[in-house]
């Protein structure tokens, strides 16, 4: 039966494909452990320069691409340094450069957690860095001949990518020449290993938007000014075309206030929403007004929502307009990518001055994110009226969750992955509003990831919309904008990930790939390993890594035993 069996699959095994490939590639790094790390340097092209060129890298010169032929920005057998490998090195010198560096985009590499190492060579006293997906390490040059080796530990996601970069910038080396500015650095013996693998299987994909839609009545009785310019009835009514054309799946606003009709006149038809809390009226006084100006909105043929909660802030700031309103957070269950749960948190935190109230409402989110189901992702949406550079972010939110890892979009995929620190300038440089990788907004969408395998959202695009106009919805040259926020986007995959912790393709657990795993897979296939605990190895036996065992994994495991 065995003979039969390979004799029948064999004519699918005439070609390589991509896929294959990186099949390959994962199957190489099975078993990658902390203790037990296995070499992933041939995924680097030419990782030495022992091609005695720079093929497969790409060099810039301050921050764009270098396209000059230059002797002394090229590998060099002639030059040297302690600590090279092999006759080549990579040798960057340039008169008046502020930056030199030499980067590779590698792609299909296996998702996990990796170390880069690499010897690099600068003037004493200068720095020199090598960075991976948002990782850095430096280093302090001890002389023009003194290789130091350097290392930094990396996590590679759902989107197999791995980015290095090596470089240094300008700076004269001798003292009385500082108005001249030169820059120098060497790199060699590129070293790549696994140190965690995981078997990633992508779930699906959904769109989330925040959005504040600037909801506040221009006027109360006609009288009290209170949102003078905002858009009203007939703005919010393009604001609604504005959304049912872009077609988010998932909508978080906040100050949806006075114009909730107007808001969903044209996404009725395909969106469910959460509870209008009400309007701002004198009317019916309360103090505070009894709403929060929050809800979600949901395209009903992408996502479900169910079990809305509302949680009022602790800690407030009666200045700055805070005071008429009840703000806090909402919390939903909600169902994406074929039914898989996720939380979803909608904000509006308080606005002005007020930093350390805005402070302990990131730790009052943060102990609420700590008491929910700890095996759910969440997303965290809305308008923070927070910076990275301004509120301490990290010490109130990021350290304070237990069980998660927190990624921002926009800085890991416009800085990155370095988000920034309260030390830093301020990042709302309004000369470009296109240029993300300096524009920051207090509108933020979250991505919070159990620490534990199971399902983790990973961000592919982050956007701020920049044709929220008036004119984009009349069809005219209306450069107006119909809020005073503008859209923030993010495309989010969602993912079942698991850590490796078996071998694929050995389903009878012998140590080794053989005939006997063909049989043994046949036989869970047929039933006849139903009962627990299982005498094979299931996960092991789903070897093209889809979710299932069948007759496709007998096809990959044959695959592995003849490329063995």
């Amino acid at each position: 039966m065995q003979r039969l069996l390979i004799a029948l699959l064999l004519p699918a095994f005439c070609s390589l494909t991509a896929s294959a490939a990186s099949d390959e590639a994962f199957r190489r790094l099975v078993g990658a452990s902390e203790e037990n790390p296995i070499d992933a340097t041939w995924l680097i092209t030419n990782p030495s320069f022992e091609t005695g060129d720079i093929s497969g890298w790409t060099v810039s010169c301050n921050d764009t691409p270098f396209l000059e032929s230059d002797p002394e920005v090229a590998a060099r057998r002639d030059y040297t340094m302690s600590g090279k490998e092999g006759d080549w090195l990579f040798n960057a010198y340039r008169w008046w450069a502020a930056s030199l560096s030499i980067g590779q985009e590698i792609a299909e590499v296996p998702s996990g957690e990796y170390r880069l190492t690499a010897t690099v060579c600068t003037w004493a006293g200068r720095n020199v860095y090598l960075a991976a997906n948002g990782a850095t390490a430096s280093a302090t040059g001890q002389g023009d001949q003194t290789g130091i080796r350097v290392s930094l530990s990396l996590s590679v996601g759902l989107d197999g990518v791995l980015k290095i970069e090596a470089g240094s910038n300008a700076q004269w080396w001798i003292s009385g020449h500082e108005g001249e500015t030169q820059t120098f650095f060497k790199l060699d013996d590129l070293r790549l290993t696994c140190t965690r693998l995981f078997d990633t299987r992508q779930l699906g994909s959904f769109t989330a938007a925040a959005l504040n839609v600037d909801g506040l009545p221009e006027t109360i009785l006609g009288v009290i000014k209170v949102n003078e310019g905002g858009p009203g009835s007939d703005g919010t009514k393009h604001i609604s075309r504005y959304l049912a054309e872009k077609a988010y799946d998932i909508i978080g606003v906040s100050e949806d206030f006075n114009y909730h009709g107007s808001l969903m006149t044209a996404l009725s038809s395909n969106y469910a929403c959460g509870t209008h809390r009400g309007s701002i009226s004198l009317s019916d006084f309360s103090y505070p007004f009894d709403t929060d100006g929050l809800n979600l909105l949901w395209k009903a043929s992408a996502a479900s929502a169910t079990n809305e909660s509302w949680t009022r802030w602790t800690s407030t700031t009666s200045t700055d307009g805070n005071q008429y309103v009840k703000k806090g957070f909402r919390h939903y269950d909600v169902y994406v990518c074929g039914g898989q749960a996720i939380d979803v948190y909608v904000l509006h935190m308080d606005a002005g001055d007020a930093i350390s109230s805005r402070e302990a409402q990131w730790q009052q989110l943060a102990d609420a994110i700590n008491s929910a189901n700890a095996s759910r992702p969440k997303l965290v949406i809305g308008d923070t009226n927070s910076r990275w550079t301004r509120e301490d972010i990290r010490t109130n939110f990021c350290q304070r969750l237990t069980l998660y890892d927190v990624a921002d979009p926009w800085a890991l995929l416009w800085r990155n992955g370095v988000t920034p620190t309260t030390d830093m300038a301020d990042l709302t440089d309004e000369s470009d509003v296109a240029d993300l990788s300096r524009y920051e907004v207090v509108d933020k969408i979250l991505l919070i990831n159990p620490i534990a395998d199971g399902l983790k959202l990973y961000p592919a695009s982050f956007h701020i919309e920049q044709d929220y106009t008036y004119g984009h919805v009349n069809g005219t040259d209306e450069s107006k904008w119909l809020g005073d926020h503008r859209p923030v986007v993010v495309d989010i995959r969602l993912a079942d990930v698991h850590e490796v912790t078996t071998v694929i393709g050995d389903v009878n657990r012998d140590g080794d790939i053989t005939i006997a795993d063909v049989t043994a897979l046949v036989n869970i296939i047929l039933g006849k390993d139903d009962a627990e605990p299982h005498a094979y190895d299931h996960r092991a036996a789903d070897t093209n890594r889809d979710g299932d065992i069948t007759i496709a994994d007998v096809t990959a495991l044959v695959n592995i035993i003849l490329d063995k």
